[in-house]
């Protein structure tokens, strides 16, 4: 059951306990588990929507630092008059062009800095050096930074998602809880009992199988389909 679900029945149930004076006393003892996984689902929501900028400026500033890495390579081209396969190409190309351009993410951050390295060093390529290295430096440390933070945006989303999932447990282990002392205050009294829970939204959304009148805690699952 997704989260928001969740809470529906959380908020609910809260606000048919107040109803009552005898079971206002069990609001106490659910409120704080409603709450945590309020917060916590707000919060993987907020990280999950953060990766959308992040995303972005690693795509663009990956194509960027492309376009970089091919006028190397047609400066290289012209450093050796056009010729195929020229010492300057063979200096900064070894495997190939392709080969600087197919890797992606972070492995593009290592082979960008190795072709790098290559075009400051390689005598051959001293020409090319001086006109395209600080445009190069440039494209390649806004890519590095955009990696950089989409990673740290990466961590940000598991670890949201790590403490939802021990929320929505704590969740199910309070509403359930209530479950019980509820059919402890009102004993053999169905129709009572079920005035305290979301009886349509368990019926539709529960996957254990209780039958109509009879209160079900949720079932968490740490899948992204149940967010």
């Amino acid at each position: 059951m997704a989260s928001d679900k969740m809470l529906g029945l959380g908020r609910y149930h809260l606000a048919a306990l107040a109803w009552s004076e005898c079971t206002k006393a069990l609001v106490s003892a659910f409120r704080p588990a409603h709450d945590e996984l309020q917060t916590a689902t707000t919060a993987r929501v907020e990280a999950e929507m953060g990766m959308t900028d992040l995303r972005i400026a690693a795509a663009f500033s990956e194509n960027a630092l492309e376009r970089e890495i091919r006028k190397v390579a047609l400066l290289a081209h012209g450093a050796d008059n056009n010729a195929t396969g020229g010492p300057a190409f063979k200096a900064l190309f070894p495997n190939g062009l392709d080969a600087e351009l197919r890797p992606i993410g972070l492995s593009q951050v290592g082979v960008a800095t190795a072709l790098r390295d290559r075009l400051d060093s390689q005598p051959a390529a001293a020409k090319v050096k001086a006109q395209i290295m600080a445009d190069f430096d440039k494209a390649l440390a806004a890519f590095r930074l955009a990696i950089d933070a989409r990673q740290a945006g990466d961590t940000k989303v598991s670890q949201a998602r790590a403490t939802e999932f021990g929320a929505r447990q704590r969740f199910v282990s309070a509403y359930d809880s209530n479950i019980g002392a509820v059919r402890q205050l009102f004993p053999r009294d169905r129709a009572q009992q079920s005035l305290y829970f979301d009886e349509v939204a368990t019926r539709r959304f529960s996957n254990n199988g209780a039958r109509s009148g009879t209160a079900s805690p949720p079932t968490p699952t740490n899948d992204a389909d149940s967010k």
